[in-house]
């Protein structure tokens, strides 16, 4: 009986992490990456100014408030690290500063749901040029598969 339990479990567990890799990204309604898989749904998208807007949403991709969440980025450029801290603006969280100059360099965006709380992080590879297959930037590209675009 508890061998077959182990079994079910582990079948489950397997199911669900397939399930996971292969999930097709979700589109931002602003344009950007949705890093997040469940709700509250996180979009990062940069603007043309290089400026970082994240916006929240639910299920159903309509906006939800910023509440008391807390947001950082940390862009690792070859030019070194450069952090951007957000403030409130219509309804998003808008870096103070834009992005350092050129491509293909990591971002760490940290997500915390209020002062104190455990942070969520999430690595976006930032590539600005626009994907010819959905027209979006690289970096929140939906097309399928992680071949889908070789850098």
């Amino acid at each position: 009986m508890k061998t077959t339990r182990i079994i079910i479990l582990t079948a489950i567990c397997a199911v669900a992490s397939i399930t996971a890799l292969i999930a097709k990204p979700i589109a931002g309604p602003k344009g950007g990456r949705i890093v997040t898989q469940t709700s509250p749904h996180v979009e990062f998208l940069v603007g043309k100014d290089r400026i970082v807007t994240v916006s929240f949403y639910d299920d159903a991709l309509k906006s939800t408030p910023i509440a008391n969440r807390i947001v950082t980025a940390i862009a690792e450029a070859k030019s070194g690290k450069t952090r951007l801290d957000f403030i409130e603006k219509d309804g998003a969280l808008v870096s103070g500063k834009p992005l350092p100059d050129g491509d293909g360099y990591t971002i760490v965006l940290q997500v915390r749901d209020s002062d104190g709380a455990r942070p969520k992080n999430y690595r976006i590879v930032f590539h600005d040029e626009v994907c010819a297959e959905c027209k979006r930037a690289e970096y929140a590209c939906i097309c399928e598969g992680e071949d889908a675009h070789k850098h």
